[in-house]
């Protein structure tokens, strides 16, 4: 009798499927990495102090989106806003907070897109892979982003630059 009790216990544990979890080491869609480099020395990457980061929606309002403050860096990483085609960012220098409103000197760029599903696996299902089709920067009267250029065009990885923004 214990050793049918012992078989019926095996045969239950042995029958168990691991749960489809989508381990967090997945890459699902990536989000678009510009990487700002010196006007004067095209290869060597300068930070830029007091870089902030705002979407701009389908209405032309400010939206917040990294849900972080950004201080000094030379790399961002953005999120591209699903199958619109076209994404705009305020990027601001040497931002400042003043009454919920954020002042600096601001540029807009625009990335355009297409977009592409692909299927990752069951427990993860499809994510976005875009392929930049443009990249610009919106004339001012004080421009700080002088140049900007798509070094690759499938945005499919974080841990490579997409665009670089020379200033």
């Amino acid at each position: 009798m214990k050793k049918i009790a012992l078989l019926v216990c095996l045969l239950l544990f042995t029958a168990c499927e691991p749960d489809d979890v989508c381990s967090e080491n997945t890459q699902t869609t990536s989000r678009l990495v510009i990487e700002f480099f010196d006007i004067e020395d095209l290869d060597s990457p300068k930070t830029v102090a007091g870089l902030f980061a705002s979407g701009i929606d389908a209405d032309g309002n400010e939206v917040n989106i990294l849900g972080e403050n950004v201080t000094s860096r030379s790399k961002i990483e953005l999120p591209i806003n699903g199958p619109q085609n076209q994404t705009q960012f305020k990027l601001y220098k040497n931002y400042d907070i003043v009454n919920d409103v954020v002042e600096g000197n601001s540029d807009i760029i625009t990335v355009a897109y297409t977009t592409s599903s692909v299927y990752v696996s069951r427990a993860c299902g499809y994510k976005n892979v875009y392929s930049i089709q443009g990249f610009s920067i919106e004339t001012d009267a004080d421009l700080w982003m002088i140049n900007g250029e798509i070094v690759i065009d499938e945005v499919t990885n974080e841990n490579e630059t997409h665009v670089k923004i020379f200033h």
